[in-house]
């Protein structure tokens, strides 16, 4: 598999080119793909339904020079188009919060991101999410301030299990000391526990003077939080890669791409017209490439 390394947080700003500024230097360093990410706190509504729009230039244009030579450099393939993906990121203040902004009755909104991260700002919200939430992606936590919870084993371990990734933002590891302080604190515990399993690490950038390079990004975070340089490497590849192809076969496979009908007793199976095949071996992390969510009908006796 190429080794392709993805940001998959790149926040908005007042200065509407400053997201463009940002997807493109993320091109530029020789990212294959980007997360246009959409804070959200309080109640959805039908008003949240995704309207983020990618930048088109930066998928269908052939890559410039500079994005081909640090694509090189980085091991990845100059033939992987740049995919830009949705995603919105719900702070939650409690856990009634946690299971009104993630009900079932609100998946077909979430649903219309490719990513569903949930930010707690509380015990209460980080409990309910490592235990009970289906409709998320990936717990990101802000570490750039004192936690408002205690991170707790049984819980990370839990969450682990359920196949939810943890997010940790290198941005403020680049900031005030103040800031790199507070990280190193918190967020070596959470890279303990985790040993980098389905951790990933994003840029959490507001404009491109945040961004860097992927290697940059590694060296840092195993310097500083401790990680090897594999699992360094894996936060930013495989383990995003990993979120991605389970977080668009959820939405478009769970529970409505397959419908069973029962073969009448004068009909035969036509093996030549369904195939496993068609299903084994789709890799949804190549967005326009998989399946939508129209419905398969397989006869069986």
């Amino acid at each position: 598999m190429a080794l392709l390394f993805f940001d998959l947080s790149l926040l908005p700003s007042p200065n509407p080119n400053s997201r463009l500024l940002a997807a493109a230097r993320a091109l530029e360093l020789g990212y294959a793909a980007v997360a246009l990410d959409h804070p959200h706190r309080g109640l959805l509504a039908d008003a949240d339904r995704c309207h983020t729009a990618p930048f088109p230039a930066l998928s269908s244009l052939p890559l410039p020079p500079s994005a081909s030579l640090h694509r090189s450099r980085n091991g990845s393939p100059a033939s992987e188009p740049f995919r830009q993906y949705t995603r919105i990121t719900l702070s939650l203040d409690s856990a009634a919060a946690a299971a009104s902004a993630l009900a079932p009755s609100a998946a077909r909104l979430l649903r219309t991101y490719d990513i569903v991260a949930a930010r707690p700002l509380t015990q209460a919200a980080l409990d309910h999410l490592c235990q009970s939430a289906t409709e998320i992606d990936v717990i990101s936590i802000d570490f750039s301030h004192k936690l408002p919870f205690r991170l707790k084993l049984p819980m990370i371990k839990l969450a682990l299990q359920r196949g939810i990734h943890f997010e940790i933002a290198y941005s403020p590891l680049i900031d005030d000391v103040n800031s790199r302080r507070q990280v190193l604190a918190e967020a070596k515990l959470l890279v303990d526990w985790t040993k980098g399993k389905n951790l990933i690490i994003s840029s959490a950038a507001h404009n491109a003077n945040e961004i860097r390079g992927p290697y940059d990004v590694i060296n840092l975070c195993a310097f500083l939080l401790g990680l090897s340089m594999e699992r360094a490497k894996a936060a930013m590849s495989v383990n995003c890669r990993l979120l991605i192809s389970k977080a668009t076969r959820k939405k478009h496979f769970y529970k409505e791409t397959i419908r069973i009908d029962r073969l009448l007793p004068n009909e035969q199976l036509n093996s030549t017209k369904y195939k496993v095949g068609d299903w084994i071996g789709l890799d949804p992390a190549n967005r326009g490439e998989a399946h939508s969510g129209s419905v398969h009908t397989i006869k069986v006796n």
